[in-house]
């Protein structure tokens, strides 16, 4: 389980710092250019790792069995993608992060609630949490900026 939760916690870096240099590289490319280059690399990569992965095996039958709604995550990453570039010109990394964090949060509960029908006050109350959070920390800033 250890393992498991140090890996969560590396992914979560790992998207600060993938967001922060996708934000990088909008601003020289523009943001239709530097998401066009995320995506790419992205693409060749994963393409690389699926060629020296043990398990390469590309069923192509398959793709047409899966649900249309399967081919969602795709349009769902780009649209969060375009979404956190924009908002990087407007917010700091950390309101932005926590931000993220906070909707991630509620669409887990929300797919929970929808999905397996599993929803508890507790889960509520972090969220609320979250965002009183950034709330707090926006009036903190706010203040210090007008001292």
């Amino acid at each position: 389980m250890a393992f498991v939760l140090t890996l969560a916690f590396i992914q979560g870096c790992a998207a600060v710092i993938s967001k922060m240099i996708n934000y990088r590289c909008t601003k020289y490319l523009g943001t239709n250019n530097g998401s066009l280059v995320n995506y790419v690399v992205a693409t060749v990569l994963s393409f690389i790792l699926l060629v020296v992965s043990s398990r390469f095996h590309v069923d192509l039958y398959s793709f047409g069995k899966a649900p249309w709604y399967l081919y969602l995550g795709g349009t769902f990453g780009i649209v969060a993608f375009l979404i956190s570039m924009v908002t990087l010109n407007r917010l700091n990394v950390m309101a932005s992060t926590i931000l993220l964090l906070a909707g991630q949060l509620t669409a887990g509960i929300v797919f929970d609630s929808l999905v397996f029908h599993n929803i508890s006050a507790r889960k509520l109350l972090g969220i609320l949490l979250v965002a009183a959070g950034v709330v707090w920390d926006g009036r903190l800033t706010q203040k210090h900026k007008q001292q």
